[in-house]
């Protein structure tokens, strides 16, 4: 497509120009940071000599200003600058002379940079003396103290203020940490502050010299974080593990929980499969880990365990099976990537864990909380299609290559006018309304939090939309010191109209015709012409079946827990808890009768259906914690069971009398119909853990977990998932003393994950005919000696912190190796696998592969100073996946989408999962003579076509020989795109200022394809012969002539859109290369302004403590060279979608992301 052939080279360039912006940017703000530290001591020392009678202060101030480099700052009402004072200083220091000035004024200054800010300090009961005896007492009184501080590594330590308690006298350190000061009478307290480290509050006692180690303030590294089956101090992590708080998830408008955490963590591939409101998303976690399996990681919501899902199936296939929790009341995620941290949920967090944390009361005041959010979806950029005079041109056109009566208002484009606009008939602007109110508080026994949410969102295209009612409320209670009760209840419904994505509404209004009207004049839907036949080739008016289609999703969810603890004795904690989740769903999909144009549906159909599903999980958990000295050890055991059910049921009718009554009732009970179905699965889990740490130098973690299923036999029923990880923080060894490094920690871990599949071990049953009845048929092979599915990884990370942890870096490398391989194993027709009655092939263990990736994160405070605070967050992550084994060297797994002329995407060894396939194109054949030099398609006997206007001809496609036989035919597809890109990342930047919040994301790919389905139907010019709009592009088409020597060439050389043709070659009609594009962009993902309005203003009133407002906007600016509507194509979850046929990285109008612009407002009562 245009501008789409240096795109890849102009994203890795301006990725790598940003990274090295980013890295100058830190380097400076860093270095200027370390000047700044020692800035004021050098401002301090200066001298200064100055004589001034009887003056105000201000003028004193100001006569100061500009015999040194200071700047004076303060608060004209606190500080009265027009005191007269009388000021003489001769060669004085100019800490010196700031003592003897302000002291008597009862002033106290704090020195930051070249800036000097002034306080009042409190008043002091005195005597007033005559100047000179001021000055003797004040001789008399004066000691001398001096001394060196020194960092945690005994070096010298420049910048650090130093200030005798209850007095505004002071001084910093110079260059080497040295101080010097002098105490007056009564004055033996000193207080030693530094940015990055703790204040110390030191008795000078009779001492002359005081030397003083300041402590790196360690609040970033003894924050705990949740881990799986407990807590930990974040220092003490041995493995991968990525937080997203509740501040980060409010900065964007999010939907779903999986937006929020886009392009905020490292080694998570986030791509939206559906941009239609609660639409569904695809989450990655660390490459590809199964062939036939899902690799939606698991979420752990509260102790509630629930597996991703990236598809449904049927006519709500695009639905978000998550789409139910509400970002607003979550406290943090938690993104487990390292095996030493997955490992401890065993089978079920191969593809990662997500922990999630909701929001908890705290002791104090009731703290009530209302939210409002208001945003505007707007529709997407479009694409440029023929208007009515365009399309008139191009029937004309090809009625006179192929034949045919060209309508007669056709017969001059010139008169006509643009027709219609289908796309802006379509998308509109769409608003979207949040409300959300909490309650928390409590006292030091019991705590709770309470919330309730309301959510509506209309879709930017006709046929969508979103609502979520919900309500959450976690209670803490502590009813004797040695025990402790929690119990977490939430409810949630959403509603979810999917006839945009179930209908392909988008694709269908790109394709039809614009001389067809939304309305007739008689306000009946517009359609096609009853009396062109072409027609029924021709999309039905997409707007009137957005409007008369009805699919609808109701589910409501209730997700619930207790959990009680038991301090049994010191260091000894017992904890049970028990979780719920329950399901309930409702579909309504209904086909009316209507009559529009040349299309008709005489007959309604309505579908009900309804499931129910439950899980519960009981744990029973043991933990102990004791320090002796410097060891410290912690060990956990744990005992779990879980179970899950589901049951689905669905009815149906056709015969319906009205459109108005959606019952089963209502239609033909004699044309009733069911179906239905059901499934169990079951787990025990025994599992524990060790940690050790020495001196908070070296940590050890290990884990263990056995995992019984049953969907294995007596053999195979038990899996065992060990880890083993370690750390050593090189920065807490004595010999380290690199002042400039506040934390180096090695990391290293080891573990093994699984996966049980979805059974195998037996041969379900299933409904068949016989010559007498219906029975039951065994619907696939049993397989008892079906093993688990195991993921080995191995972890090497490092973490890095510099000038008090003011830049942070993290990086990891992986290997993982997936064996065992669940899979079907293809089996030959003569066993019994086709036909009626046929038997499933069983489901075996038949392959292996390797994922090898890494991940780096950067974290920044660029700036901080004076109020002001800039900090970043840069993470860039890749992974390459390898099919390391099948059954044989030669085997291969495909999925077919046979509803999208049979596009396919393969497995095979040596490659990476899902690879597309196709033909290669080698451009148009330019003349008879190159026709007659290539390879040329052959029929169904293996003969090749003929050379003419009816089979191969100048114009059409040349198809590349792959193989070298001479011929083209199936067996020259190859790999034409890899879905899967080589890159990922997410950019950070935050700035506040005072009661401002700046906050802009941008996220990015690079490296991977998309296949433009919906572009390869939509320019085949031959398409207007079935009545359906093109591409302008499409106009380009390849224009054969005959010349003067009779040569037959191209009036347009240089196009590369096929020649009108129905002939045999398939220039559209086989999958090519032509259709992959570039899929990578830098997307400016969110940008939010918030301010927090002054304590002082809201405090006027009784009723409002504190207020926000907020202004964003979100998917506003997008660089790519991809020619769709949005190249962040994910997983296909249209029509006729499923997890075995799913397609990833195909656009077939697939519903896209669009511009939203946002204001909220925030209420604390």
């Amino acid at each position: 497509m245009p501008g789409n052939l240096h795109f890849k080279t102009i994203v890795w360039d301006t990725m790598k120009l940003s990274l090295l912006q980013l890295c100058i940017i830190v380097v400076f703000s860093n270095t200027t940071f370390s000047h700044y530290r020692l800035l004021g001591q050098d401002l301090l020392e200066k001298r200064i000599t100055l004589k001034m009678e009887d003056k105000s202060l201000k003028s004193v101030l100001l006569s100061i200003e500009r015999n040194s480099e200071v700047k004076f700052i303060y608060n004209p009402t606190e500080i009265r600058s027009a005191t007269r004072v009388t000021f003489q200083a001769s060669n004085e220091p100019l800490a010196d002379a700031l003592v003897r000035l302000l002291r008597p004024l009862s002033i106290r200054y704090e020195v930051a940079g070249k800036q000097v800010m002034l306080f009042r300090a409190e008043k002091s009961s005195s005597v007033t003396l005559p100047e000179s005896g001021r000055e003797e007492i004040a001789r008399e009184a004066l000691a001398l103290i001096r001394g060196k501080v020194t960092d945690e590594k005994g070096d010298g330590l420049p910048g650090v203020s130093v200030v005798v308690k209850g007095t505004s006298r002071g001084t910093t350190t110079n260059s080497a940490g040295q101080y010097e000061l002098e105490l007056g009478q009564g004055e033996s307290m000193l207080i030693f502050s530094f940015v990055g480290y703790l204040s110390q509050e030191i008795q000078v006692g009779t001492r002359s010299e005081l030397n003083v180690a300041m402590k790196v303030d360690t609040k970033a590294l003894d924050e705990v974080v949740v881990v799986g089956y407990g807590e930990m101090k974040r220092a003490d992590l041995t493995t991968a593990q990525t937080s997203v708080s509740s501040k980060d998830i409010a900065r964007t408008t999010n939907t779903t929980l999986e937006q929020a955490i886009q392009g905020r963590a490292a080694g998570v591939y986030i791509t939206q499969n559906s941009g239609q409101p609660g639409g569904g998303i695809s989450v990655n976690i660390r490459g590809i880990n199964s062939i036939s399996g899902s690799n939606e990681p698991l979420y752990v919501v509260d102790g509630v365990q629930i597996q991703g899902q990236s598809v449904s199936f049927g006519a709500q296939s695009s639905s978000n099976p998550l789409a139910g929790l509400n970002p607003a009341d979550i406290e943090s995620v938690e993104v487990l990537q390292g095996p030493s941290a997955t490992a401890i949920y065993g089978s079920r967090a191969t593809n990662g864990v997500l922990l999630i944390t909701t929001k908890r009361g705290k002791s104090g005041d009731t703290k009530i909380a209302y939210g409002y959010q208001f945003s505007l979806q707007t529709p997407p950029k479009p694409l440029k299609v023929m208007d009515l005079q365009q399309y008139a041109q191009m029937v004309g056109e090809y009625h006179q290559l192929a034949g045919g009566e060209t309508p007669e208002e056709f017969l001059d484009p010139s008169l006509l006018g643009k027709g219609t606009d289908w796309q802006k008939e379509l998308f509109k602007n769409a608003p979207m309304h949040k409300h959300q109110l909490s309650l928390s508080g409590g006292n030091d026994r019991t705590t709770y939090y309470l919330s309730g949410e309301y959510l509506k969102q209309d879709g930017v295209a006709l046929g969508s939309g979103f609502n979520r009612y919900g309500f959450r409320l976690n209670l803490d209670n502590k009813p004797r010191e040695w025990a402790s009760i929690g119990a977490n209840l939430s409810f949630n419904q959403t509603n979810d109209n999917l006839t945009t994505s179930q209908e392909n509404i988008i694709s269908n209004a790109l394709q039809l015709t614009p001389q067809v009207p939304v309305r007739n004049i008689d306000g009946s839907w517009g359609g096609g012409d009853e009396n062109n036949g072409a027609n029924i080739f021709a999309p039905v008016n997409p707007i009137a079946i957005a409007n008369l289609t009805t699919n609808k999703l109701v589910r409501r969810q209730l997700l619930g827990g207790l959990n009680i603890g038991v301090r049994l004795a010191k260091g000894l904690q017992f904890r049970t808890s028990f979780n719920t989740n329950l399901g309930f769903s409702n579909s309504s999909y209904y086909i009316p009768t209507y009559k529009i144009g040349w299309a008709q549906n005489v007959t309604a159909s309505y579908t009900n259906g309804s499931g129910v599903n439950t899980y519960w999980n009981w744990n029973q958990l043991l933990e102990y914690n004791r320090q002796f000295g410097r060891h410290n050890v912690s060990v956990m055991l744990s005992h779990e069971s879980q179970e899950s059910t589901w049951k689905n049921l669905a009815g149906g009718r056709t015969g319906f009398l009205t459109n108005d009554i959606l019952d089963l009732a209502a239609g033909d009970a004699l044309t009733a119909s069911n179906s239905g179905g059901s499934g169990e699965w079951a787990m025990e889990s025994y599992l524990g853990r060790l940690n050790y740490n020495f001196a908070d130098r070296y940590i050890l973690m290990g884990t263990i977990r056995r995992d019984g299923s049953a969907n294995f036999g007596a053999d195979n029923k038990w899996g065992f998932f060990p880890s083993v990880s370690a750390a050593w923080r090189v920065s807490q060894e004595p010999f380290f003393h690199v002042p400039a490094i506040s934390e180096l920690k090695l990391r290293f871990e080891t573990g093994i994950t699984g996966n049980q599949g979805s059974g195998g071990i037996y041969s379900p049953m299933g409904t068949g005919t016989t010559p007498t009845t219906t029975g039951f048929l065994p619907t696939k092979y049993a397989n008892d000696g079906l093993k688990w599915e195991e993921t080995k990884t191995n972890n090497f990370g490092i973490n890095l912190a510099l000038f008090q942890n003011r830049i942070q870096f993290e990086f990891d490398y992986y290997i993982k190796n997936t064996d065992n391989l669940l899979m079907e194993k293809p089996l030959p027709w003569y066993m019994g696998t086709n036909g009626v009655g046929a038997v499933g092939a069983p489901t075996v263990n038949i392959g292996a592969l390797q994922n090898k990736g890494w991940g780096f994160t950067i974290n920044t405070v660029n700036v901080n100073r004076g109020g002001f605070k800039w900090e970043s967050n840069l993470n860039i992550s890749s992974f390459k996946t390898k099919i390391k084994s099948f059954y044989s060297d030669a085997a291969f797994v495909d999925r077919t989408s046979w509803w999208l002329a049979d596009w396919t995407q393969r497995s095979e060894v040596g490659k990476a999962p899902w690879l597309f396939r196709g033909y290669m194109e080698e451009g148009l054949f330019q003349s008879v003579e190159e026709i007659e030099k290539s390879a040329l398609p052959v029929d169904n006997n293996g003969v090749k076509l003929p050379i003419n206007e009816n089979n191969i001809w100048v114009g059409d496609v040349k198809f590349k020989d792959v193989n070298g036989d001479g011929i083209i035919n199936e067996n020259d597809q190859t790999v034409i795109g890899n879905p899967w890109p080589k890159l990922f990342a997410g950019f950070t930047n935050t700035f506040s200022y005072k009661g401002f919040d700046l906050s802009i994301l941008l996220t990015s790919t690079y490296g991977n394809d998309v296949y433009n389905f919906l572009g390869k139907l939509n320019t085949n010019a031959s398409n207007i012969n079935l009545s359906r709009n093109l591409l302008v592009h499409a106009m380009d088409y390849a224009k054969p002539v005959k010349n003067t020597d009779g040569t037959v060439t191209l009036s347009n050389p240089g196009t590369d859109v096929a020649r009108i043709s129905n002939g045999p070659n398939g220039n559209f009609v086989r999958h090519t290369d032509k259709w992959v594009e570039d899929g990578s962009f830098i997307r400016l993902k969110n940008i939010s302004l918030t301010y927090n309005l002054p304590v002082s203003l809201v405090s006027r009133q009784k009723i409002i403590r504190g207020a926000r407002l907020s202004v964003g906007a979100q998917n506003v600016a997008t660089l790519t060279g991809y020619s769709g509507f949005d190249p962040e194509v994910g997983a296909y979850v249209s029509r006729d979608a499923s997890a075995a046929n799913q397609a990833v990285g195909l656009d077939y109008g697939r519903y896209p992301l669009t511009p939203v612009y946002t204001f909220s407002l925030g209420l604390d009562f």
